[in-house]
């Protein structure tokens, strides 16, 4: 699941993201298509990842290193199974939360 807040606060939500992201020891891999019906119309979010990451537990974030940037996601829950984070993107003044199940 998907859920957009815009910057007026209103959350739009997408249950079913097209793609997958594949974490590992070291790397972080894949991408997650989004898309949302708003106010402004139909809003599309792709999440792609190619690279590593840094865990932060102590600040509870997760940083997805992606050549020469980082990006800085909140976590709010993380389990052997579970991993829910939120990116705020400062230029289109909206947060993104991803919440991730694991498959296999």
């Amino acid at each position: 699941m998907v859920k957009l807040q815009d910057a007026d606060g209103f959350s739009f939500f997408d249950y079913n993201p097209v793609g997958a992201l594949k974490i590992t020891d070291e790397s972080v891999q894949g991408e997650l298509t989004a898309a949302f019906q708003t106010f402004q119309g139909s809003v599309a979010d792709t999440l792609s990842l190619q690279g590593k990451y840094l865990l932060k537990l102590n600040e509870s974030e997760l940083n997805w290193v992606q050549a020469p940037d980082t990006i800085k996601n909140r976590i709010f829950v993380i389990t052997n199974k579970n991993l829910e984070i939120e990116y705020y993107n400062v230029q289109a003044q909206q947060r993104l939360r991803y919440v991730f199940k694991k498959i296999n």
